[in-house]
């Protein structure tokens, strides 16, 4: 099960915002908690299981990390990638801490859906069956979550725009 989903589960924690600083060791607690329901868990249904674990995991490291005023580190998520040149680095690290602050800024619900399905390529009826909720509301949500990335996005390009003609 590690195996087959520690990727998954360690981007999913990440797009809903476990500080990087904690997401080793939080996701670490999703396949420690899976492993005491084993028994538990249908054979097929190992996805779904971690899923729920790693949306309560993320919640409540969420508040957590707020309760202690943390700032979320925003590396590398995929460190197993081949490294491109410095200047490309820089770059894809710009953009990167742009998208996680555009994502902090969508509600919880937009965040998740538009994580899943743009980020991760889910299908809508597979976001459905997880989030166990119909799939004409994944769709409604996704719209949602497509103008509120949208909104926060000129938010952001606002932000970085002004504080470049600062300097």
């Amino acid at each position: 099960m590690v195996h087959s989903h520690y990727r998954l589960v360690w981007r999913l924690l990440r797009w809903l915002g476990v500080p990087r600083n904690e997401l080793d060791d939080v996701t670490q607690d999703v396949f420690w908690l899976a492993s005491q329901r084993m028994d538990q868990i249908r054979l097929g249904s190992e996805w779904p299981y971690l899923f729920g674990v790693a949306l309560r995991k993320a919640a409540s490291a969420r508040r957590a990390a707020s309760a202690y005023g943390s700032i979320v580190d925003l590396e590398h998520y995929d460190a197993a990638a081949s490294l491109p040149l410095p200047d490309q680095q820089m770059e894809q690290g710009q953009a990167r801490e742009l998208l996680y602050e555009v994502l902090q800024g969508m509600s919880e619900d937009s965040r998740l859906v538009f994580a899943l399905f743009e980020l991760e390529e889910l299908e809508i009826t597979e976001i459905a069956r997880l989030l166990e909720i119909p799939v004409g509301t994944v769709g409604s949500r996704l719209r949602r979550a497509r103008e509120e990335f949208s909104r926060e996005a000129r938010r952001v390009r606002a932000r970085v725009a002004f504080q470049g003609r600062e300097r």
